[in-house]
C-alpha cells in the first residue's frame, strides 16, 4: 500500500506508544490474523463476540510490525520494543478514518448504493456493466458494513477506474458514516422497505437513514432513485442531478415498458424503444436493471454495450435462481427476506404462465421488531389471494402467516406450519413432484438453504 506509518498516525489521530528507528514497510491493512501477511498493519477491532486485542501476539508472530489498538496495558514487551503501536479511543472508527484517507488518494468515481432490498443484485449488475469499459472494484459478497466497506477500499490499486460499493445498515448513523468514507459521485437508493426495523424503528426512520447518502454525494453528482417508491417521490436536491427509474413515463427519467417475465428471465423496452433482455427473473429485477442502466449511461457507456452486459449477467446465488432438483423447479430466493422482497418473490412466481403446480416454502422474516406479527399476517393474507397449490411455513413467526392465510380462505389442508427449515425440506420432499415450481424464501437466520439438503444435492444444476 502506498501509505506510511506517519500517514496512518495522522489519519487516525492516534498516539504513538512505541516506534522503531526505521519505519517498516506496510503491506495491507488487516483485521483478521487468518489472512494476515508479513508487514501488514493490524487493527485490533472489537465486536460483540470477539476482541482483536486477543490476537495481537499471533499477528506479531505472523510478521505484522504495525498495530492500531485501543488497549495497550496487556501488550507483551517484545511487541512494544519491536513494532509501531498506535493507540486510539476506538479502533473501528480509526479503521474507517484510514479508509477515508486512502480513498482520497484515488481520483476515480465511486458509486454508493443502499436500500431495503435489491442492494447486492444492483451492485453486482452495476459492476458487471461498468466492467465492459472500466477496471472496476466492488464489495465482495455482502461486505457492506463499517468493516466491509473500508476493507474493499483498502483493495484499491492505481489501475482501478471506478469503485462500486453497497452500503448496509441496521442502526442509525451507519449510512452517514459509510457515505462520508466513500465520498461518492453517484448514489442509488433502491427502495425504502421494512427491513431492520429493530434498529431503525419505523419506515420513516429507514427513509431518513438511507437518504443520509445525499449529504455526501459530490456537488453536481448524480442521485438515482426508485421512481415506484412513494417514499422517494418528494426527494429533491439543489446541488445534485436527481434521476428516477420506473414503469410509468410520468415522473421517471428512464422507464421499462412492454415487460415480459418468464422462467428463463425477463425482457422490456427501454423508454419504449430499445429491447433489453436479462437472465434475471421478475418485475423487480427489471427495475434493478434500470438502476444499472442509468449508472452506466451517467458514466458515458454506450447503449449497445449496456444491452450486451445486461443480457450476460447471471443472478446472484440465493436471489431468485432457478434450480432443477429431481425435476422440481425451485426458485431459490433463500438469501434473505423482508416484506418487500417476499412480496416481489411471491408475485414473480404467480406471474409464471404455466399449468404446473406452484408452491411456497418460506421461513420467518427477521429483524422486524414489534411489527413482526403484523408483517407475517400481511404475507399470509397476500398468499391466500394468490392461490398457490401448497405452502410450507417454517419458524415461530410463520405461524401468524399460516393463521392469517387460513382466515382469508386458504385451504387448511394445503398450508403447513413446521418447526424449522430442515422440517420444511422434509415435508417439501413428500409433497412436491416433478414439474412443480416452488419458491424458497426466508431470512438468513432461518437457513432456508437447508431445504435443498433434503434432496439429492448432486442433481442440482
Amino acid at each position: 500500500m502506498d501509505i506510511k506509518i506517519s500517514d496512518v498516525l495522522k489519519a487516525v489521530e492516534g498516539r504513538l506508544l512505541s516506534a522503531l528507528e526505521q519505519e517498516p514497510p506496510l503491506g495491507r491493512v488487516s483485521t483478521d490474523t487468518r489472512t494476515l501477511g508479513k508487514d501488514d498493519l493490524f487493527f485490533a477491532l472489537k465486536g460483540p463476540h470477539f476482541d482483536g486485542h486477543d490476537f495481537v501476539k499471533e499477528a506479531f508472530e505472523k510478521g505484522a510490525r504495525s498495530f492500531v489498538v485501543s488497549e495497550a496495558k496487556n501488550l507483551p514487551e517484545e511487541i512494544k520494543k519491536n513494532t509501531f503501536v498506535i493507540q486510539v479511543p476506538d479502533t473501528l472508527k480509526a479503521y474507517g478514518d484510514l479508509a477515508k484517507f486512502f480513498r482520497q488518494k484515488f481520483k476515480i468515481p465511486a458509486i454508493a448504493l443502499t436500500g431495503s432490498s435489491g442492494k447486492t443484485t444492483v451492485k453486482e449488475l452495476i459492476a458487471h456493466t461498468l466492467s465492459s469499459r472500466f477496471k472496476t472494484l466492488k464489495n465482495r459478497g455482502t461486505e457492506n458494513n463499517l468493516v466491509g466497506v473500508p476493507k474493499t477500499i483498502f483493495g484499491l490499486e492505481n489501475s482501478h477506474e471506478v469503485l462500486v460499493l453497497e452500503m448496509g445498515t441496521s442502526q442509525p448513523g451507519e449510512i452517514e458514516r459509510l457515505s462520508s468514507i466513500i465520498a461518492p459521485q453517484i448514489a442509488i437508493v433502491t427502495q425504502i422497505g421494512q427491513a431492520h426495523l429493530e434498529g431503525l424503528k419505523t419506515q420513516e426512520g429507514i427513509r431518513e437513514e438511507k437518504l443520509k447518502v445525499l449529504n455526501y454525494v459530490e456537488r453536481g453528482g448524480v442521485v438515482i432513485l426508485n421512481g415506484q417508491d412513494p417514499l422517494l417521490k418528494n426527494v429533491s436536491s439543489g446541488v445534485h442531478k436527481i434521476l428516477r427509474a420506473g414503469f410509468q413515463k410520468e415522473g421517471n427519467d428512464l422507464t421499462a415498458e412492454q415487460l415480459w417475465c418468464h422462467e428463463g428471465g425477463s425482457s422490456f423496452y427501454l423508454n419504449g424503444k430499445d429491447l433489453f433482455e436479462t437472465q434475471l427473473i421478475g418485475r423487480h429485477n427489471i427495475l434493478n436493471s434500470l438502476f444499472a442502466i442509468l449508472t452506466a449511461v451517467s458514466l458515458g457507456i454506450d447503449l449497445p454495450s449496456i444491452q450486451k452486459a445486461i443480457s450476460s449477467f447471471k443472478a446472484v446465488p440465493g436471489r431468485l435462481n432457478l434450480k432443477n432438483v429431481e425435476g422440481i423447479f425451485f426458485l431459490d430466493d433463500s438469501y434473505n427476506s423482508n416484506p418487500g422482497s417476499f412480496r416481489a418473490s411471491l408475485e414473480t412466481l404467480k406471474e409464471f404462465k404455466i399449468r404446473e403446480r406452484k408452491g411456497v416454502v418460506c421461513g420467518d422474516m427477521l429483524e422486524l421488531g414489534e411489527s413482526s406479527e403484523k408483517f407475517h399476517r400481511e404475507m399470509g393474507e397476500l398468499i391466500a389471494g394468490l392461490l398457490f397449490d401448497f405452502v410450507i411455513a417454517a419458524g415461530p413467526l410463520s405461524k401468524y402467516l399460516v393463521d392469517e392465510a387460513v382466515k382469508n380462505g386458504f385451504d387448511s389442508g394445503r398450508i403447513f406450519h413446521v418447526k424449522d427449515s430442515t422440517e420444511a425440506g422434509k415435508l417439501c420432499r413428500e409433497i412436491a413432484v416433478a414439474g412443480d415450481r416452488v419458491l424458497v424464501k426466508g431470512s438468513r437466520g432461518t437457513h432456508m438453504e437447508k431445504v435443498f439438503e433434503c434432496f439429492i444435492t448432486s442433481s442440482i444444476r
